[in-house]
């Protein structure tokens, strides 16, 4: 029996600042997650068989209302950024919604 080898997909939030938020993605079996975090960062890694797309968004806390900050979603696939996205963040609000990747 031929197998193909699992592709190693790892989901990255980075964060200028500590907050807390939720994270929005999809997992290998294609299911909807949300999770929380706090703190400046957080990972998640899925392993996959085939390279398929994958949800991945985050909503993030700005209580303090932080000026000049950002937040950087990172997707990737083999150890390789394949993909990323930096979003700054105003800070006249306390949230400023979804920042999706892809």
């Amino acid at each position: 029996m031929d197998t193909l080898p699992l592709i190693k997909v790892e989901l990255i939030i980075e964060v200028s600042f500590e907050t807390f938020g939720q994270v929005w993605y999809t997992d290998e079996n294609g299911r909807p997650w949300i999770k929380e975090f706090r703190g400046n960062s957080w990972s998640k890694e899925i392993l996959l068989k085939d390279n398929r797309k994958l949800g991945f968004s985050a909503f993030l806390n700005n209580q303090f209302q932080s000026k000049g900050q950002w937040v950087k979603l990172i997707k990737k696939v083999d150890n390789e950024v394949v993909d990323q996205k930096e979003f700054k963040i105003d800070g006249d609000k306390l949230f400023d919604g979804w920042f999706k990747l892809g």
